[in-house]
């Protein structure tokens, strides 16, 4: 809990002993691979108003591993962004 900030280390302290599985809580235990980012290191350029790749049409770079979002919601709403606008290039 060193690497943590404060708050975080003791919002974890009070919650894992909440959860209730056998050799989840032990002295034994260990946390492991706690992330420092919310998104992705790199973004995938893609054109600000079709949505697409800037190198080759047709393709959508969408979501947190293209760097346009940074959680579950996020990432289903650039998803559905992206989902729309290539819809909407098929059908011109």
């Amino acid at each position: 809990h060193e690497l943590l900030p404060p708050i975080v280390a003791q919002r974890l302290q009070k919650a894992f002993p909440r959860v209730k599985m056998r050799g989840y809580y032990t002295n034994a235990a260990l946390l492991l691979g706690v992330e420092s980012r919310t998104s992705s290191p790199v973004r995938v350029p893609r054109d600000p108003d079709t949505l697409e790749y800037l190198s080759d049409p047709m393709i959508y770079p969408c979501g947190e591993g293209a760097g346009y979002s940074g959680g579950i919601v996020s990432s289903a709403i650039d998803g559905i962004r992206c989902a729309v606008a290539a819809v909407a290039a098929i059908l011109e």
